[in-house]
């Protein structure tokens, strides 16, 4: 008996002991992500951010860097657009109306909306469950939604656009990562609980979780009346922009904050539960978390090969990253008061912050967006160099081709002119690649500096060109 006490005081000795040495480590870990975000910050001339890291109990880490639109101080309270991580909010409210009965995640989306129709008679079976994991088989080439002029102003102005749309893959087949299918999810909700979807929002999430700092909007143009300015960058130097009007309700609509972030993460940790108020059920969350076979995408998060969860939000002008470390018990949310670009790296934040609640390190990029955007300015001069030479040397150009074939000169003038078909083609060079369709407009606020670049060299080979054209046939 007293051979037991002593091991059963052992044990809770080390218990004890462990439980300090784990205490005593959060407030170093703490210490080591505020570092790392304060020198990424630094490094990426990040203007804003905001991040939350919660288990399931309490907030463990909340802070503000920088300054908002308007130069005030960024807290846990200042507003953000979170852009597409709106999406698992609309799931949210899908799923609560299938518990509720009233949805069946399998039904075609038809039967809920009689008025949903499409050129492509596959449309008639798309399910709720098909729109909310992106395999509708609708995608930004058969429907680019981004580089429309003239946007959508209700989610019933999107059932009516899909009138004469094509499907671009058999419903279930492919993944397709696309803003309108949670535009027909937004609908959906509106038309089976006759409220609207911002009012939905806002009486079934929104005050259950007491996010008291967060609304829901139809689009860009709507939002900006209640939301600083966020950025662009050019040369890596942020300048402040109001957003490209985009309509974004379902699939990108939220303004929030993380302090109300914090309560929406605690949540799924407590598997549906805040406070005492049942959003969803555990079977439920986990329906939200269960991709499809063929894909990683469950109902509005992604889902990773170790079970963590996680979404990223991107406007132009804002950019949003949050991520549910499932085996650990951590939920992580990072604001941002600037938005994509092709030279930041928004992931790292996030990636840096989840390597060190796990233990890990974190590693800092050997590049960034500084180092790329000085690359760039190095190009664009080089090119001026260059092109200075060329018109220094034009007579001796002229003298030494003005004998050769006239196929030879073509074909070297043709050559000098790539880079204007280049820049040209590029929108039809990103769809290829990325399966998305930009206007200009959003391609150049993506990345200026490159599109500058790519703008000189184009326009000084054109230049050469022309003056080679012009000399030559004086001399002939």
């Amino acid at each position: 008996m007293i051979k037991r006490l002593k091991v059963t005081t052992l044990i809770g000795f080390i218990a004890i002991f462990a439980g300090m040495q784990a205490k005593a480590q959060a407030p170093e870990q703490i210490k080591l992500i505020d570092q790392y975000i304060q020198q990424n910050i630094d490094k990426n001339h990040i203007p804003g951010l905001s991040i939350a890291i919660v288990n399931k109990n309490q907030v463990v880490f909340s802070k503000g860097y920088g300054k908002d639109g308007n130069n005030r101080a960024i807290i846990s309270s200042t507003p953000f657009a979170i852009a597409s991580l709106s999406k698992a909010f609309t799931a949210m409210a899908v799923m609560q109306l299938v518990e509720a009965g009233k949805i069946n995640l399998d039904t075609p989306v038809k039967n809920y909306i009689p008025t949903f129709q499409m050129a492509d008679s596959r449309a008639n079976q798309i399910t709720v469950r098909q729109f909310l994991n992106q395999t509708s088989g609708l995608s930004d080439v058969v429907y680019p939604e981004l580089s429309f002029k003239q946007q959508p102003a209700s989610t019933m102005n999107t059932i009516d656009n899909l009138k004469d749309v094509e499907l671009d893959s058999k419903p279930g087949e492919k993944f397709h990562y696309h803003n309108p299918n949670y535009h027909v999810m937004a609908h959906l909700v509106e038309v089976v609980s006759r409220e609207k979807f911002s009012d939905y929002m806002q009486k079934h999430i929104f005050t259950p979780l007491q996010m008291t700092h967060s609304a829901n909007y139809h689009s860009t143009m709507e939002f900006q009346k209640h939301l600083a300015q966020g950025n662009i960058f050019v040369f890596g130097q942020p300048v402040k922009l109001n957003e490209p009007n985009w309509f974004i309700e379902g699939s990108a609509g939220m303004v929030s904050t993380t302090s109300d972030l914090a309560k929406w993460l605690m949540m799924y940790l407590n598997k549906g539960e805040y406070k005492g108020q049942k959003l969803l059920s555990e079977k439920g969350i986990e329906t939200m978390f269960s991709p499809p076979a063929n894909s990683s995408y469950g109902l509005g998060w992604f889902i990773d090969p170790q079970k963590n969860v996680s979404h990223s939000g991107v406007l132009w002008t804002y950019q949003a990253e949050q991520m549910i470390l499932t085996k650990e018990g951590y939920g992580i949310v990072i604001l941002f008061n600037s938005g994509i670009n092709a030279f930041q790296d928004y992931h790292v934040f996030m990636q840096g912050v989840s390597h060190i609640l796990t233990n890990q390190e974190a590693n800092q990029p050997v590049m960034n967006d500084s180092i790329y955007e000085l690359l760039m300015a190095t190009f664009i001069l080089l090119t001026l160099l260059l092109t200075f030479m060329r018109f220094r040397n034009m007579k001796t150009w002229v003298a030494k081709h003005r004998l050769k074939p006239s196929w030879v000169v073509t074909t070297e003038n043709i050559i000098r002119l790539l880079p204007l078909a280049f820049l040209v083609l590029i929108p039809n060079l990103l769809t290829l690649l990325s399966h998305r369709v930009l206007s200009w407009e959003r391609i150049f606020l993506m990345a200026p500096s490159v599109i500058i670049w790519l703008g000189v060299v184009a326009f000084c080979n054109l230049l050469i060109v022309v003056v080679r054209v012009v000399n030559l046939r004086k001399r002939w």
